[in-house]
């Protein structure tokens, strides 16, 4: 996202404190022109097809204090969904590091090769295994000697798509660092291409 680089500003107000956990960023934010209601705590997101900023959930006061514990209780609760969501998975979290893959560079073809997505990537809380390993399904950017940066990709733990920037990948992984539960998902995705090819092959 594109910030100004000397304020950020929310409508009239001034982003004093920002903090991103999670799928939401909680601002606080003054606005010392309005009398009545100087201080504003809203979230922040940019989950939309053009990443513009979505700001929802607003509030204001004129007391810093409560303003300051609405500020901080959101982000203790961004904390726990965090928590929460880390507790379900079922998989190892230890991160891979370069040691585990073949380094990217613009001579390999990564199509339908399993990645590694660089941990300075993801967001802190997200540097964890299951979000570092993706299928790459295509992108003018998984070409070898690729002009394009696009690489599409699906995320072997969680099924999501995704897309991201050639240099976002830190390489394709070794065989022998592949961990089981990823090649039982491989298998499970080669399963549903071959049956969503049958049903295609049918439907003509």
């Amino acid at each position: 996202m594109k910030m100004n680089e000397e304020k950020r500003m929310v409508d009239t107000f001034e982003v004093k404190h920002a903090i991103h956990v999670g799928d939401k960023e909680i601002l606080f934010a003054v606005d010392n022109k309005k009398i009545d209601n100087p201080y504003m705590v809203c979230n922040c997101t940019w989950d939309n097809p053009l990443g513009i900023d979505h700001y929802f959930n607003a509030v204001v006061s004129a007391d810093y204090l409560e303003m300051m514990t609405v500020f901080t209780r959101r982000v203790i609760t961004q904390l726990e969904a965090v928590k929460a969501e880390r507790d379900k998975i079922t998989v190892p979290l230890q991160p891979f590091t370069p040691e585990h893959c073949i380094p990217n560079d613009n001579r390999q073809n990564l199509e339908n090769k399993v990645v590694l997505i660089r941990p300075e990537r993801l967001r802190p809380e997200y540097r964890t295994a299951d979000k570092q390993l993706v299928l790459v399904t295509g992108g003018f950017g998984a070409q070898a000697n690729a002009r394009g940066r696009a690489v599409y990709t699906i995320n072997l733990y969680s099924g999501k798509e995704s897309r991201w920037n050639r240099e976002d990948i830190l390489g394709i992984v070794k065989p022998e660092y592949l961990p089981d539960w990823a090649k039982e998902r491989l298998k499970q995705f080669e399963a549903e291409r071959k049956a969503k090819e049958k049903k295609q092959a049918q439907a003509r």
